[in-house]
């Protein structure tokens, strides 16, 4: 029986931080080049290699401003397919921090068009979300986003498979979506203030977990008292 997903951010945490994501200039032509692929059914007659590396370069470079070696620029926040293995498998891309000493912050797996992502797909013994796993371990960083184009998933090392931050193609080609995609991009992600925000997500939302911390800072009978 499948299991719903769930949001990995609490919404009443997500929303007072919103307001200070910022997102680059966005290509906007970039997302409707996509979404238009999605709609039309255009999208499903390419397979995984012909079009995944052209998706990843304009999604993660053009629009959420992760910057490639060949910039030239003193650091660089996107690498392509070197740094963690997995059965013989290398992850797409990893998200870090790369100014001379490596930072990893989020392992990236692409699929093609049709993958569903939850299941294995086209001969593979591990859905694309099982790998994220083993790639996070792995290369010991917290964050994995997988994508199949048509979506993002954002989760995080520390939570279920079940539990993920999901952006639409074309649902992100609306500009109504900018702030929601802010969560993705490079300024964000790379300088952990996701971290902060699933941290107190988790705390919000875990009652004994609140309760033991209020009894732990409670004053004790006598606990100040003079020996």
């Amino acid at each position: 029986m499948p299991v719903d997903a769930k949001p990995l951010f609490r919404p009443d945490v997500l929303r007072s931080h919103l307001a200070d994501f910022k997102l680059p200039s966005v290509e906007a032509s970039k997302l409707t080049h996509w979404a238009g692929l999605i709609s039309s059914g255009r999208l499903d007659g390419f397979k995984e290699h012909e079009i995944l590396r052209d998706f990843l370069n304009d999604f993660f470079v053009g629009v959420l401003g992760y910057t490639r070696p060949a910039h030239g620029h003193e650091r660089y926040t996107i690498s392509w397919e070197k740094h963690v293995e997995v059965d013989g498998k290398f992850a797409d891309a990893v998200l870090g921090d790369f100014n001379g000493e490596q930072r990893f912050v989020v392992a990236l797996e692409g699929k093609g068009p049709r993958d569903p992502l939850d299941r294995p797909c086209a001969g593979r013994r591990m859905s694309a979300v099982d790998q994220r796993f083993r790639y996070a371990i792995n290369l010991k960083c917290d964050w994995v986003i997988v994508t199949s184009m048509r979506q993002r998933r954002l989760y995080n090392k520390g939570s279920d498979q079940q539990t993920s931050e999901r952006f639409d193609t074309e649902q992100l080609a609306d500009n109504e979506a900018e702030r929601p995609t802010s969560k993705l991009c490079a300024v964000n992600l790379i300088a952990r203030r996701l971290s902060c925000i699933t941290e107190k997500s988790f705390f919000c939302g875990n009652e004994s977990l609140r309760q033991r911390v209020r009894f732990d800072t409670a004053p004790r009978n006598g606990a100040n008292q003079p020996l």
